[in-house]
């Protein structure tokens, strides 16, 4: 059944996880790189630890193991990071499909992240999700904080002249679940089948099939 027999006015995608497939390869490099400072953690516990995370959470975890980070770490890992991502990133089975549907339905669409604008940018044009984005895409790290403060939902709202509670956000983490809870924005929760269950959906409506999302917002 569709959340309203109105639709949205904006809808704010989340990017890792939601409309690309990154997050493996993501994972994977951050596990990498924590090992080379002397961290003791699993693949799944790095992606546990950190899947909607910002690079903060990343330098208070070798922080409080009394390890290192080089200087100039968010560089050099960025650098890594964009550089798998450009070979391999996928679309999310669905989205394509979910984004021309709303799209033509005339709802603006747009990305709210945690991550660099650059990253959105690389992960969106290789998978061909780029052209319903740009120019509307928003990053914490431009807003000075990030989830699950609400500040990059609100700022991604005002910039489109949309009232919050016009909003629909989609997100697959608990820190963004939380992000949109305090931004008073409705939010579905994509966790596929083969997802970890989270804590705590934070009131978020669970969706398994991105390609489903049109439907339940009553397209």
């Amino acid at each position: 059944m569709p959340i309203s027999r109105r639709a949205p006015k904006l809808v704010i995608f989340d990017c890792d996880g939601v409309l690309v497939d990154s997050e493996p390869t993501f994972n994977r490099v951050l596990h990498a790189y924590l090992l080379s400072t002397g961290a003791s953690l699993s693949l799944v516990e790095c992606h546990g630890l950190f899947v909607g995370k910002s690079r903060h959470d990343v330098e208070r975890y070798v922080s409080e193991r009394g390890l290192r980070l080089p200087a100039k770490w968010p560089h050099d890992f960025y650098d890594r990071v964009l550089e798998a991502l450009g070979k391999e990133v996928q679309p999310i089975p669905g989205a394509r499909e979910a984004v021309t549907l709303i799209s033509s339905a005339g709802i603006p669409l747009c990305v709210a992240s945690n991550g660099l604008l650059a990253k959105m940018r690389v992960t969106l044009e290789r998978s061909g999700l780029l052209p319903w984005f740009e120019g509307n895409m928003f990053s914490a790290y431009d807003v000075g904080a990030s989830k699950p403060a609400p500040d990059v939902f609100l700022h991604a709202a005002e910039m489109n002249g949309v009232a919050p509670e016009d909003c629909v956000v989609v997100e697959d983490s608990m820190s963004g679940f939380e992000a949109a809870s305090n931004a008073a924005m409705t939010c579905f929760a994509y966790l596929p089948k083969t997802a970890l269950n989270p804590e705590n959906v934070f009131g978020a409506r669970r969706l398994t099939d991105m390609a489903d999302l049109p439907k339940l917002l009553g397209l």
